[in-house]
């Protein structure tokens, strides 16, 4: 069984996080829409779910994996940095903007 390599996680996770952050914010902000606005839409189901379980696929991928520890180490980082950006928008970024966390389901 391969080893993780924890500063390739810690890189990835950071990269992730801030890249899906502003990805989000440009998709609230110059989109002009909330999540309760698009949800109204009746778009699939896929796209209303926030985006931190898009990361389960990831997870499970990583763990499939037995040999090639950086491959491994690079999903779970993504995985995490997916997680880390949607809380980070949840519940630091929507409550400063916004007033509330907008946590909503789907």
């Amino acid at each position: 069984m391969s080893r993780i390599n924890t500063r390739i996680i810690i890189k990835w996770s950071i990269i992730i996080t801030v890249i899906g952050e502003i990805i989000t914010l440009l998709f609230r902000l110059v989109g002009g829409i909330s999540a309760v606005d698009f949800n109204k839409t009746n778009p699939n189901i896929l796209l209303q779910v926030h985006h931190m379980f898009w990361a389960i696929p990831f997870i499970i991928w990583a763990f499939l994996i037995k040999k090639n520890n950086i491959v491994k180490s690079r999903i779970l980082g993504l995985s995490i940095g997916i997680i880390l950006s949607d809380l980070v928008h949840h519940f630091i970024l929507l409550p400063l903007l916004v007033g509330n966390t907008g946590w909503h389901w789907p």
